[in-house]
């Protein structure tokens, strides 16, 4: 994969373009562009697809599509995997298996509003997590870079009324979305941890094939409105919807993202989960005409202000 090669390495030297390529930043800003696409995707098809549906099929679906061209990867490093069993089935508990059906499970209890606040709070649980469990104390830019980002965020989902916080309060919901962010930081710790004899893409098939059987149960746990009478009416927006989500919005993207904790580490890499805010609000702007506020744009702003500070050497 490209992004396998640093950037300061011999290769790297030909020119700007494959530096810029390479560029941990442009992995994670990626990342939660095509998850932030993802939403989108889902939101669109919200009335030809139940969303619960896509968290299996998504993995099933990536799985099929990604296999073929890592098996030889994965014979060759089957030791390795054997050998990381605990960290393997560990990241595909946490980033497959539990996050999304948690974040479902979320949303049928508590307002939008309230989950994509509270999962704004995951780069702050990073930084805790790496500082208690990595002995990594944050450094003041990247404190002063998360208490900004943080504010953008909730600018952002709020429109710059953050009365909506108080109208709904706490509920069961939020606590399910409080787990999801728990395991999302897990998932980014753990991903610290990953060997280098154990390559990337065989570190995410070998955990989607762990989370797969674990993914069911949560799923139909989720997925209290499905009754057997429901029918799905195969369309080429659904199929191309389902594919981003699969391609996208499943592999690419989490590449990406252990790419980008691997080189920049969790607690500076978790600061572009606040991005995905951002470009939510830009996609559905130009894909489902939702209109743009001025609090949303000034919370925009202040997300990538600190996401700048917190980059700065």
């Amino acid at each position: 994969m490209t992004f396998a090669v640093r950037a300061d390495s011999p290769a790297a030297g030909a020119g700007g373009l494959r530096t810029v390529l390479r560029s941990p930043v442009l992995a994670l800003t990626l990342a939660a562009l095509f998850w932030s696409g993802s939403f989108v995707v889902g939101r669109a098809l919200r009335d030809e697809i139940d969303p619960v549906a896509v968290t299996f099929a998504r993995w099933f679906i990536a799985l099929l599509l990604f296999a073929p061209f890592v098996w030889r990867d994965l014979a060759r490093n089957f030791h390795a995997v054997v050998r990381e069993w605990r960290l393997v089935a560990a990241l595909g508990a946490t980033g497959i298996a539990l996050f999304h059906p948690l974040v479902y499970v979320a949303l049928q209890h508590t307002s939008a509003t309230n989950a994509l606040i509270t999962l704004s709070l995951a780069p702050a649980v990073i930084l805790l997590g790496a500082s208690a469990i990595a002995g990594q104390r944050p450094t003041m830019h990247q404190l002063g870079g998360a208490a900004i980002s943080l504010a953008g965020a909730l600018v952002l989902i709020t429109r710059g009324d953050v009365g909506v916080l108080t109208a709904t309060g706490l509920n069961v919901g939020d606590l399910w979305m409080l787990a999801a962010v728990a395991v999302w930081a897990a998932y980014s710790l753990l991903l610290r941890r990953r060997p280098a004899d154990l390559p990337q893409t065989v570190t995410l098939v070998s955990s989607i094939a762990a989370a797969l059987p674990l993914l069911l149960p949560f799923t139909l746990l989720a997925a209290p409105s499905l009754t057997p009478s429901a029918t799905l009416s195969v369309s080429v927006p659904l199929l191309l919807g389902v594919g981003y989500i699969a391609i996208f919005g499943s592999v690419v993207g989490f590449l990406f993202w252990s790419y980008g904790v691997a080189e920049l580490g969790p607690s500076r890499a978790g600061q572009f989960v606040h991005l995905m805010p951002v470009f939510g609000a830009a996609l559905a702007f130009v894909f489902l005409g939702e209109p743009l506020s001025t609090p949303q744009i000034m919370g925009a702003a202040l997300v990538l202000t600190g996401l700048v500070l917190i980059e700065q050497r």
